[in-house]
């Protein structure tokens, strides 16, 4: 199984070295820039030579209706059991190269949009004497 990231300028570069840096689990993911001056048959034929030397399960673009989503669209033609994702994040790829499946790995990205505020405040004394704030955080999807 195997993933293919992509999006406008670095962005998928990003978010696959992003998620090395925390999981060490990159493998599975095949990231592709779209740059300016690439066009849409450039991205779907890239698109088209990894599906073709892997078992590609998504296409993860950043959003629906840009260059990156529209050649997965054509590349999908060809490739029918091949998914398309849209909203590519960090939280998204770091669930999948935990082994999440697709449809978990959104539901757990989703649940990660929210806002989140400090819920305490306090001092901590260290046992040198120096005191420090420390926050606790509450969060909650509330989307």
């Amino acid at each position: 199984m195997a993933y293919i990231l992509a999006g406008h300028g670095q962005y998928a570069v990003a978010i696959k070295e992003s998620c090395q840096m925390i999981t060490g689990q990159t493998e599975l993911f095949h990231a592709v820039s779209f740059t300016e001056d690439m066009s849409v048959e450039n991205v779907s034929g890239t698109y088209r030579q990894i599906c073709e030397e892997n078992n590609v399960s998504a296409v993860i673009v950043d959003f629906i209706g840009g260059t990156p989503a529209n050649a997965a669209l054509i590349v999908q033609t060809e490739f029918p059991d091949v998914a398309i994702v849209s909203g590519l994040s960090l939280s998204l790829a770091l669930q999948l190269s935990l082994g999440e499946s697709t449809d978990s790995a959104i539901h757990g990205a989703k649940e990660m949009l929210t806002i989140v505020q400090p819920k305490n405040q306090f001092l901590v004394q260290s046992d040198e004497g120096r005191k420090r704030n420390e926050l606790q955080w509450n969060y909650s999807c509330t989307y």
